[in-house]
């Protein structure tokens, strides 16, 4: 019983985190996601610490292109990932590609509660990041990435 107790609320945190990945990056809804990892792997009361949530999908032309537009006027930069943006990381994640060359990137940090922020200021503008919100769209694999993780 327990066991099933535990399934059942893993399922509900990993749907809630899906679409929060959705929400933050405008991931497009016939994009199919290829892989997904989520850390932890269910939510208590509050904060989760350590969060670490991490997917990556498959995104067809139209997709692809309309993500890139609708994400120009929020900050999307073509790569490579600038120096000042990169020093910055402190994440290692085998979902996310840090060595991809063509293509774009999204990095924005809430400061706290980054799951459910609505207001995020981009990387570059924040001297220290306790969370990223980062995407990596390998133009040449049509691969969308994401990453939202917690430093708290």
């Amino acid at each position: 019983m327990l066991l099933l107790l535990i399934t059942s609320c893993q399922q509900v945190t990993d749907s809630s985190d899906k679409e929060a990945l959705k929400r933050h990056f405008e991931i497009p809804d016939d994009a199919v996601m290829i892989a997904y990892d989520g850390f932890p792997p269910m939510a208590g009361f509050g904060q989760r610490e350590g969060l670490n949530i991490s997917a990556k999908y498959k995104l067809n032309d139209e997709d692809m292109n309309n993500w890139i537009n609708n994400l120009q006027s929020k900050g999307l930069k073509q790569l490579p990932i600038e120096t000042e943006c990169r020093s910055k990381l402190w994440f290692k994640d085998k979902l996310i590609p840090m060595d991809t060359e063509t293509g774009y990137y999204y990095c924005r940090t809430a400061g706290n509660d980054v799951l459910n922020a609505t207001e995020t200021k981009p990387c570059e503008k924040v001297e220290n990041l306790n969370d990223i919100i980062f995407a990596l769209l390998d133009i040449e694999m049509k691969e969308l990435s994401v990453i939202v993780i917690s430093g708290y």
